[in-house]
């Protein structure tokens, strides 16, 4: 259930780069749909949560790189817990708001709805990871599809707010 609601984005950035110039204003209904799947599934996580039970729900895992050959273990971990489980919900709605309130983009929206999408599924890895290296991973995922978002869709110094995001945030991780 958790992996369908973080990869499910990802899955619509990618539907959605794949569409001709001829069919760049479904982009927005193809970003409408995923984010509207991710959020239902962040409804289901939610309601299913239970709050009695100590530990991690919903946990899926598998590793990535065994011990053997890196010499510690690399793995995807994903689980929600009290504090997550909530901004698990936010996410999802503010995914849908979010695409709502863009489909007034007119320049590329077909690459803005993707970026925005890949930007849903980076927050969603950083609220739901349980290993180090995958947060870290997710963490730094989400500097693209911001600084994308930022430096082309932007207003103002867009450019010049989009570096100084970048440079803040390396900086600071």
């Amino acid at each position: 259930m958790l992996t369908f609601f973080l990869f499910a984005p990802a899955v619509g950035a990618l539907l959605v780069l794949f569409l001709s110039r001829e069919q760049e204003q479904h982009a927005r209904y193809v970003a409408l749909f995923f984010s509207l799947l991710a959020f239902a599934a962040s409804i289901l996580v939610f309601v299913s949560f239970d709050p009695s039970v100590e530990g991690y729900q919903f946990v899926d895992q598998f590793d990535w790189i065994a011990p053997e050959v890196a010499g510690f273990k690399v793995q995807y971990m994903v689980g929600v817990d009290g504090l997550s489980a909530p901004l698990v919900l936010l996410l999802g709605m503010l995914s849908v708001v979010s695409v709502l309130i863009s489909f007034n983009v007119d320049k590329r929206p077909e690459e803005y709805f993707a970026w925005l999408l890949l930007l849903e599924t980076a927050v969603a890895g950083v609220f739901l990871s349980l290993d180090l290296v995958q947060f870290f991973l997710f963490w730094e995922l989400e500097l693209l599809p911001m600084f994308m978002l930022i430096s082309i869709w932007g207003t103002g110094r867009a450019r010049y707010s989009a570096m100084k995001f970048l440079i803040y945030t390396l900086a600071g991780s």
